[in-house]
Order: C-alpha cells, then sequence, then structure tokens
C-alpha cells in the first residue's frame, strides 16, 4: 500500500489486537516516541487504513443468543442490488455484510435473540430481494474458535 512502511504495518497489527492500547504504551512497543506513533495514527486514519474504532460486543450480553452465516445468491447481481445490501447492511442485529467470490455473492453475519427472530430475518430477506433472490442459506454458529475480541489466553486454551 503506498504511502505506510512497516513500522505503520506494526501500528497497525497492534491496534487490531488493542485499540485500547495508549500512544505511550504502543510507541514503546514499536520503538518510536508517543508524538511519532500520534502523527502515523493520524496518517493511517486519513489514508483509510484505519476505519474507526468500536468495542466488540459479546452478542449474549444484548440476548442474542442465536448467530448465523447467511449465504444469498441473486439471479442478477449488479449494482441495482447493492442499495437493498446497504440497507440490510444498518440493521442493528447484522455484524458483517460481504460481498464475495463463489455460489452465493453474498454473505452475512448476523445475531438474533432466537430462532423466531432468525426465522423472521430470512422473511424481511425474501421480501427486500424480491424473485432476484435465488437462494439462501442459514448456518448457525455453534461454536466460535476465533475472532477478534477473544483473547490470547481464551484461545490458547482451544
Amino acid at each position: 500500500m503506498p504511502g505506510i512502511d512497516e513500522k505503520d504495518r506494526e501500528i497497525l497489527r497492534i491496534l487490531r489486537e488493542n485499540g485500547r492500547i495508549t500512544l505511550t504504551e504502543l510507541g514503546r512497543l514499536v520503538g518510536l516516541s508517543p508524538a511519532s506513533v500520534k502523527n502515523r495514527v493520524e496518517k493511517l486514519e486519513r489514508l483509510g487504513a484505519i476505519k474507526g474504532y468500536s468495542a466488540l460486543i459479546d452478542t449474549a450480553f444484548l440476548g442474542h443468543f442465536v448467530r448465523a452465516l447467511i449465504e444469498l445468491k441473486f439471479r442478477h447481481f449488479d449494482e441495482g442490488v447493492r442499495p437493498y445490501l446497504k440497507r440490510v447492511a444498518g440493521f442493528s442485529n447484522v455484524e458483517f455484510l460481504y460481498v464475495k467470490t463463489g455460489d452465493c455473492q453474498v454473505l452475512i453475519k448476523a445475531s438474533f435473540r432466537d430462532t423466531d427472530e432468525l426465522r423472521a430475518f430470512l422473511e424481511r430477506l425474501k421480501a427486500i430481494f424480491g424473485r432476484n433472490l435465488e437462494f439462501m442459506e442459514a448456518n448457525l454458529v455453534v461454536e466460535e474458535l476465533k475472532n477478534c475480541w477473544l483473547a490470547d489466553e481464551d484461545a490458547s486454551r482451544l
């Protein structure tokens, strides 16, 4: 990527693991002063390498105990589908929405209070996309072995 060097990549790797790290601690880890780290982080934000900051929440604490990966296959996948995808991406229970390669063009990760709410969500997707939605498959997440919020000590016990 133009405009970033290995030190910037090191900063990005550390921020991905701990977005709440102080500039002082980040500087210590990468061998730079806090002021230099601040300048680099601001540059990475301007370049779009850092897209934002948020808390990663265990959805069970929100009362969402069912997590699903939902694949969508469209008869015609063109620019006309994108406004509808943006609408779906804005739903509060949708964690990720990817346009991808393969048989199905879209992958959604979402959480639900129960399977009834999941079923209602699937019906809502059918209504939004209509006849252009050729195929839809929902897979329930049984166990999550890695997520960026999964602490290293938790992952080492797997």
